[in-house]
């Protein structure tokens, strides 16, 4: 995540240890580690505190909500998600923090989405396709999923959520499979990058 103009690595395998990349002094520094190893958990900054979701510690997937705030220098748990899961993407969306896709069980179409100011969750439409480590953005008022990978097939189909009807509806193909991939929204066009193609092939697209 980032913030504060700084890059925050959070856990991983076999790890708690935050780091904290500032680019202005090309250096990194220990940051406040989290409460116990955690790793796949996914992040989002939103209102000046980072916000991490999920993961998986002890090879069980975690419903673990965790908030950062700089100001204390402290992780506090928050309200726990309703579906433990790894492998998610988060977009901020309509003031809420909205966990797309992932693994509980097994590979999942399950969104929910969290208010951080009444530390709520909600259930929201299901994704059309389950998706784990899915590609997410947000553009022109709607959510946008594609990617991933169901089973062990990796997936291209992009689809949409309108907030007007409530429902995901299909929105064309990715020019290439992507499992494992991200996306950024620049000048309102959105940017799909590198990801995993077929098993151990990566792209660099």
């Amino acid at each position: 995540a980032v913030l504060d103009g700084r890059l925050y690595a959070i856990g991983g395998v076999g790890l708690s240890s935050v780091e904290v990349f500032d680019p202005t002094l090309n250096t990194w520094d220990a940051g406040t580690a989290l409460p116990s190893v955690l790793r796949l958990g996914t992040a989002l900054t939103v209102n000046g505190k980072i916000y991490l979701f999920g993961g998986q510690s002890s090879n069980q997937n975690s419903n673990q909500v965790l908030c950062f705030d700089p100001s204390t220098s402290q992780w506090t748990s928050k309200a726990n998600m309703p579906t433990a899961r790894h492998g998610m993407k988060l977009v901020w969306f309509e003031n809420r923090i909205w966990a797309i896709g992932g693994i509980d069980v097994s590979q999942t179409n399950k969104v929910e989405s969290y208010d951080p100011t009444t530390d709520s969750w909600q259930t929201e439409a299901s994704l059309n396709s389950s998706r784990h480590w899915p590609v997410a953005w947000v553009s022109n008022g709607r959510i946008y999923a594609g990617g991933g990978k169901v089973d062990s097939s990796r997936l291209n189909s992009v689809e949409v959520y309108d907030p007007m009807i409530k429902q995901w509806t299909s929105a064309g193909y990715l020019p290439e499979n992507k499992y494992a991939a991200d996306s950024i929204v620049i000048n309102n066009t959105a940017f799909v990058i590198s990801g995993q193609t077929s098993e151990g092939s990566w792209s660099n697209k």
